[in-house]
């Protein structure tokens, strides 16, 4: 049996490049064309992506793989009817690739990270165990304390989330998730997070988070957040991680939950520290 690597390959990085000589050497490379993705919306909008056949051209100047060719639909075809052995990277344009024209070859998926594709962007991913862990109580009983105390106060039946910061006074400051324009929005016209899973499409909601509530609220009252302590019930999201790191949080707490898309890395830049409440 052949062996063959097939792969969408849009920009030309040190990634693809390692990928190929992990499992390209002397073998044949196919380039997923446009043709095979025309009806996909997200790779459509790729527009840093190279020309398939400019591409090809420059890879094989790599002189990795034995040949480099770009797959139409009619080649798509060909090469399945051949039942090579077919390695791609583990990416949403490959399975479509795989389920279309290879459902009846043998495949194997590399997980490594070559670009943001759509199941990637939206996956949920257990916080790093690098993270310090502690217990909830000594210094940080108070604000554990009062971001739980919000959060059973909030309404959203769902995710009940609770944040609380303390500021470089020693003052506690403390919000729960709340949805707008009224805090039972969500029940008069319905709930737009209903149509969506966990972690997918975090902007289509009626909700404030807690974690942007404490940081709009001292934006408003003129308190600086700079070296700040900060505890939430629940992993931030990307948009609030975003927020946590340009408000100067020195040190964040968090109970539970799930680093999605940049989270855990935007606030590792900024040089927060990152703690898990046991």
């Amino acid at each position: 049996m052949s062996e063959v690597v097939v792969a969408y390959i849009p920009v030309l990085h040190e990634g693809y490049q390692r990928f190929l000589e992990a499992h390209g050497r002397g073998r044949p490379l196919f380039l997923i064309g446009p043709e095979l993705y025309a009806d996909y919306r997200p790779l459509a909008k790729d527009i840093r992506a190279l020309d398939a056949e400019l591409a090809a051209k420059a890879i094989a100047a790599w002189d990795i793989a034995s040949e480099v060719s770009v797959l139409d639909a009619q080649a798509a075809a060909r090469l399945a009817r051949e039942s090579p052995r077919i390695t791609l990277p583990d990416e949403d344009v490959s399975h479509q690739v795989v389920e279309r024209f290879f459902s009846r070859c043998e495949v194997r998926y590399d997980t490594v990270f070559l670009r943001w594709d759509k199941s990637r962007s939206v996956r949920m991913l257990a916080v790093v165990d690098e993270v310090h862990r502690t217990s909830a109580t000594g210094e940080i009983a108070d604000i554990v304390a009062a971001a739980q105390a919000q959060a059973d106060t909030s309404v959203d039946w769902w995710r009940q989330v609770g944040a609380a910061i303390r500021f470089a006074d020693g003052t506690v400051v403390a919000a729960a998730n709340e949805h707008n324009p009224h805090r039972l929005s969500a029940y008069a016209a319905g709930d737009p997070r209903s149509n969506f899973f966990k972690g997918v499409g975090l902007e289509l909601s009626t909700a404030t988070h807690a974690e942007a509530r404490l940081i709009a609220q001292a934006a408003r009252d003129g308190v600086s957040t700079a070296g700040s302590t900060m505890y939430v019930t629940d992993f931030p999201c990307p948009p609030c991680a975003k927020l946590i790191a340009g408000a100067g949080v020195a040190k964040l707490y968090f109970r539970e939950g799930y680093a999605v898309l940049d989270g855990q890395d935007v606030l590792e830049a900024a040089g927060v520290e990152i703690v898990q409440v046991g």
